[in-house]
């Protein structure tokens, strides 16, 4: 984990298009001048106030023009600077969780250096950055490194030990520069290709993850505080009701084969994989647990079962059958009314397992418990097909 993160502002953390592109098209139409769509102005963004304005006006403009429509886009932009402007989802649970982590956080903005201060005092007034800089007089623009030494001074952190988080070229060629590593994000004003080459992300809880690793709490043995669905508090009632110890662990999502492995590290055995399938007439369905490294063959699958070849059974036939969405399947549906149909079969490997483990219907707990409880106490009465 890093110890300082560089973001930049308009296109990282902020939303900022709208209002600029009101501010910009205010100064043209004072003058007459066409106007622009708010998409037209998405690749204006990132280089300054100023080349954004002479951007935005005919190639023919003198000096003498863009200083005068600069001065009434200032104008304009200052009293209507947050009228849409706002945080992308996530980015201010992101910043307090990485400022609670132990992490300085500062701002490397292109943006003029009065509404860089504005907006972080309005949108992140709890957080508490090492340095807010944008465009200052006498100071050059980004990519020029000096924003990032500047940070890096004001930190006291080394170049290894910080990085810039930003969403375009720009922001990348600033932090090679500087000598610190980077991360592009995709929801900003800049395509995925012209950031083809860098580390890419594609959204907030994929670049809490690429900050601070894949979150996996420490073994708990009692029931979540509050529950996220009804067969999440049914599973552990059945839990307690049956007398089966448990221990769980809260994770972020949980979707890839990769953060299962963080799961299982933690826990101590391996996520199982469960398969939720069902007939071509989708009148007969089957939840399949086996193992988390074994690829589904369902002519193997059917052949053992001796039935017709199945697929994957639909998102709202999981939810009404089995009370999961999708990446959340599990066989701890079974006690589940709705999924009384529902065939039940387990891999013959898995079954003679000391141990099992598998999501609580949620993507972000997991429990681990013996299997012969499993089995013969949570889905005591029903009948476990073993392939």
């Amino acid at each position: 984990m890093k110890s300082l993160i560089l973001f930049d502002l308009d296109g990282t953390l902020l939303d900022t298009l709208e209002d600029l592109s009101e501010a910009v098209n205010h100064a043209l139409a004072l003058r007459g001048l066409p106007l622009h769509t708010v998409e037209g102005y998405r690749h204006m963004v990132g280089h300054g106030v100023r080349n954004l304005v002479q951007q935005a006006l005919p190639a023919e403009a003198d000096e003498a023009l863009v200083d005068s429509a600069l001065a009434d886009f200032k104008d304009y932009y200052q009293a209507h600077i947050d009228v849409h402007t706002r945080p992308y989802p996530g980015i201010q649970e992101l910043l307090s969780e990485l400022h609670a982590r132990g992490v300085q956080l500062a701002v490397a903005s292109n943006k003029f250096q009065e509404g860089t201060e504005y907006l972080i005092q309005r949108f992140f007034p709890g957080i508490p950055f090492v340095a807010i800089l944008g465009n200052r007089p006498g100071y050059p623009l980004k990519p020029d490194p000096e924003i990032v030494r500047e940070v890096l001074r004001r930190a006291g952190i080394a170049p290894e030990d910080a990085l810039l988080v930003g969403d375009s070229p720009t922001d990348m060629r600033t932090a090679a520069n500087g000598g610190i590593d980077a991360l592009a994000v995709s929801w900003g004003y800049r395509s995925c290709e012209e950031l083809a080459g860098n580390h890419l992300v594609h959204s907030v809880p994929a670049l809490r993850i690429e900050l601070l690793g894949f979150y996996v709490s420490e073994p708990l043995a009692t029931p979540p505080a509050a529950f996220e669905t009804p067969l999440q508090q049914l599973i552990y009632e059945k839990f307690a009701s049956a007398g089966i110890p448990f221990e769980r662990v809260d994770t972020d999502p949980g979707i890839t084969m990769e953060d299962c492995a963080h799961i299982s590290a933690r826990i101590g055995v391996n996520i199982v994989k469960t398969i939720f399938v069902c007939n071509r007439q989708q009148t007969e369905f089957y939840l399949y647990v086996t193992s988390h490294d074994k690829p589904f063959a369902t002519r193997d699958f059917c052949g053992a079962l001796g039935i017709p070849r199945v697929s994957f059974a639909s998102a709202d036939k999981l939810w009404e059958l089995t009370g999961v969405r999708v990446g959340a399947t599990t066989i701890l549906s079974g006690v589940w009314p709705a999924c009384a149909g529902v065939h039940l079969v387990m891999d013959a490997d898995i079954a003679t397992t000391e141990w099992f483990a598998c999501t609580d219907g949620t993507p972000t707990c997991f429990v681990k418990l013996r299997t012969r409880d499993l089995l013969e106490k949570y889905l005591a009465g029903r009948v476990i097909v073993q392939i």
